[in-house]
C-alpha cells in the first residue's frame, strides 16, 4: 500500500484491462465501506451461461466458441451479478449470460471481474449461499457491458 496523494491514507491501486485494450485505473481507500453504485438484489435465478478462455484482447465472442456453463445468481444489480456455479473461469474475460426473472427474460454480455472457490470467500453473499439449495463451489462475479436500466426488486 502507498500513500499516494500525500492525505495520509493508505490506496490501493488496482488495474483492470478494458475492452479497448487501454488500461483503467481505480483507486480504492482502503478501510473505506464498500458503497456500491447500484442496488443489489438477493435472488435465486438459474442461469445458463457461456464463457471464453484464452487472452482477453484476442477472444472475438463472435467467433470463438465458448464453454458452456450453468449456475444460481445469488445477487443482481443494474451493474452486474454474483453466481456459484461448478465452472472454473478465468478474471477479465467476456461472459454470456442467459437468466430470468419473473417480468423479463434476459441474455446478457458481460466481464468476469472476480472469481474463486465459495469456501475462500467470506463476504455476506456466500454466507446466505450456505443455506440455500444450490450447487456450486466456485462463485463469479460479472460486470454487464449494458446497466439493465429498469431492474427493481419487484422483479426479482
Amino acid at each position: 500500500m502507498r500513500d499516494f496523494d500525500g492525505d495520509g491514507e493508505k490506496h490501493c491501486l488496482t488495474i483492470r484491462p478494458e475492452k479497448s485494450n487501454m488500461m483503467a485505473i481505480f483507486l480504492r481507500v482502503q478501510g473505506m465501506n464498500d458503497k456500491r453504485k447500484y442496488q443489489r438484489f438477493a435472488c435465486n435465478l438459474k442461469v445458463d451461461f457461456e464463457y471464453f478462455e484464452g487472452n482477453p484482447d484476442e477472444i472475438d465472442i463472435d467467433t470463438t466458441v465458448p464453454i458452456r456453463g450453468k449456475g444460481t445468481i445469488l445477487d443482481i444489480s443494474k451493474g452486474g451479478v454474483f453466481l456459484v456455479s461448478n465452472a472454473r473461469v478465468g478474471v477479465a474475460l467476456p461472459i454470456r449470460l442467459k437468466f430470468a426473472t419473473k417480468k423479463n427474460n434476459y441474455q446478457l454480455k458481460g466481464i468476469i471481474v472476480r472469481t474463486g472457490l465459495v469456501k475462500n470467500n467470506p463476504s455476506e453473499i456466500v454466507k446466505k449461499y450456505a443455506v440455500m439449495d444450490v450447487r456450486g463451489d466456485s462463485y463469479i462475479a460479472v460486470e454487464f457491458d449494458e446497466l439493465l436500466e429498469h431492474l427493481d426488486n419487484s422483479e426479482i
